[in-house]
């Protein structure tokens, strides 16, 4: 039986193929350009939401009891990593700072791909997609560094014959995937051009924050799906609600409702600032320092090698 986190159509829109997210960004942008902003703000706001949904597995019991039992994963690394950036970004470069953290975003965007690859594969052997997955996503993370960090001329020069090269790379990694599998194949080519296509507005946005709601607008709607089916099916388990919080906020519709709230004042925030040795710093950084956890956290609460997950994430995965 094939597998399915929601349903077989809205698992190919929201997981496996959210190809409409930077679609529908671009038509109304370039259509609309009046619109542009409001469109901005709304997937922004769907970011937010997106890293929010990361806290709300600690209304659950048994994650609450994990966070005591390794205090030393959810409390004592955070702090000091956080330390480490203020540290970093007052005696160095608050820039240099927010390059590590975009880093560490690319890699975390590419590992939910990873994720989602075998979260639907069957019996079979996804390692050649995964590594194909790894090279062109990486390429791609880099042309972007070349592009948006260091402005390098030698990008814009070439940036037409870049472009070519990897769509070139994406056709012919995407065949290579096609070839070796097996009994999953349309699975297999939705989840790797997906997590391919992600990072390819590098190559045609002149705006960086535009490059995130295009692309990575579409990592944001698979982790929402993801995970909110997954509170959907754990507020249904009558144990878990014997527990008076888990219980409180066991409903859909209030986890969204505060995550709505948390995601407006992260936006909100995002856009205060003041300078400091003539760099723009301020309230913006918390929102940041959030996405931070939610990047650190995730590598965690994810991990299916651990028990803990297996036994609190796995049975919840997929639609009975």
């Amino acid at each position: 039986m094939e597998k399915k986190i929601i349903n077989p159509i809205a698992d190919i829109f929201l997981i496996k193929f959210p190809i409409w997210v930077p679609i529908v960004f671009y038509l109304i942008t370039t259509n609309f350009e009046s619109l542009y902003i409001p469109i901005l703000i709304l997937y922004l706001l769907i970011g937010e939401i997106h890293f929010g949904s990361t806290f709300v597995f600690f209304l659950d019991k048994n994650y609450r009891e994990l966070f005591k039992k390794e205090s030393y994963v959810f409390l004592f690394w955070p702090i000091l990593i956080i330390g480490f950036c203020i540290f970093f970004a007052f005696y160095f470069s608050i820039s240099a700072v927010l390059f590590l953290i975009l880093l560490f975003n690319f890699y975390h965007v590419n590992r939910q791909s990873v994720g989602i690859l075998k979260i639907y594969k069957k019996d079979e052997n996804i390692n050649p997609s995964v590594i194909l997955l790894y090279i062109i996503s990486g390429l791609l993370c880099l042309a972007g560094v070349f592009k948006f960090i260091l402005k390098s001329n030698l990008y814009f020069e070439n940036s037409h014959l870049i472009l070519k090269f990897f769509i070139c790379m994406y056709l012919f990694f995407l065949l290579i995937v096609i070839i070796t599998s097996k009994n999953n194949k349309l699975n297999n080519i939705f989840n790797f051009s997906t997590g391919s296509l992600i990072f390819f507005p590098v190559l045609f946005c002149d705006q960086i924050i535009d490059v995130f709601a295009m692309g990575v607008g579409m990592h944001y709607v698979q982790y929402i799906a993801i995970t909110w089916s997954i509170f959907y099916r754990k507020s249904k388990n009558e144990f878990l609600l014997k527990d008076k919080m888990f219980k409180r906020f066991s409903s859909i519709k209030i986890i969204v409702f505060h995550l709505l709230i948390y995601s407006v004042l992260m936006v909100w925030m995002s856009n205060m600032n003041f300078e400091i040795k003539n760099e723009k710093v301020g309230i913006y950084l918390v929102p940041i320092f959030f996405q931070l956890m939610h990047f650190y956290i995730d590598m965690f609460i994810w991990k299916f090698s651990k028990p803990h997950v297996r036994e609190n994430i796995g049975p919840y995965i997929f639609a009975k």
